[in-house]
């Protein structure tokens, strides 16, 4: 009985991994077939609201932007996270993510995600596990905007490395968008997308945009 509890769990933990948190809305991703094309991440917060989700993806707890969220949490995370949200813009580009199959692993044979322009022109670099092309050779965006952020600060944070034990979750969406016309060539919808539990707010906001969005991002293009 014991054996088979675990193995319920387990089926349980690895289909709640393969859930589909993407999904194309409108226009096609076909240009992201296109070997020795580049494109980069832009990430707008500006509009998010910081929420804690319960049951059935309801919001249970509402803290407001996240200036006031960090604001509330006191000054070390006022003063953190710049440098969060560019380590994420940061990982967005990686070759190989450490933890789990990342949008350039998965589309190696087509479009790579190369550094943000800001990324680039900063001091730090991470060379060695980037895509470091110049994004001025980029031909596309992605730019994902977002919503709602539960930051996954709840207790089961810390607690093992699957999606049902913490984790942050996003909602909002992405475009991708031609850079020398404008056009947006598609848009993607972000629907309550949940990465790992960890003990590091920075590593669960890492985790969700890079292995469990834009992950999954590839499994879209046609």
């Amino acid at each position: 009985m014991k054996k088979i509890l675990i193995s319920l769990a387990t089926l349980f933990c690895l289909s709640t991994m393969a859930m589909a948190d993407v999904e194309l809305a409108s226009g096609s991703l076909s240009a992201l077939k296109n070997a020795g094309e580049y494109a980069y991440v832009e990430i707008d917060w500006s509009k998010a609201k910081v929420v804690e989700f319960g049951r059935g993806d309801k919001v249970e707890k509402s803290f407001g932007t996240i200036d006031q969220y960090n604001k509330s949490q006191g000054a070390d995370w006022v003063k953190d996270w710049p440098a969060v949200k560019q380590d994420i813009l940061n990982f967005t580009a990686w070759k190989k993510y450490p933890t789990r199959p990342c949008f350039n692993k998965k589309n190696k044979k087509g479009t790579l995600i190369t550094v943000n322009p800001a990324v680039w022109k900063s001091k730090s670099s991470d060379k060695d596990h980037c895509i470091w092309e110049n994004p001025s050779k980029a031909k596309y965006k992605f730019v994902l905007t977002v919503e709602q952020v539960d930051m996954g600060n709840g207790v089961a944070a810390g607690f093992g490395v699957g999606r049902s034990t913490g984790g942050a979750i996003i909602n909002g969406k992405i475009k991708l968008i031609e850079i020398k016309t404008g056009k947006q060539l598609a848009l993607i919808k972000v629907s309550h997308c949940k990465g790992i539990g960890n003990f590091s707010q920075r590593t669960r906001l890492v985790d969700v945009v890079v292995g469990e969005i834009f992950g999954n991002i590839p499994s879209l293009i046609k």
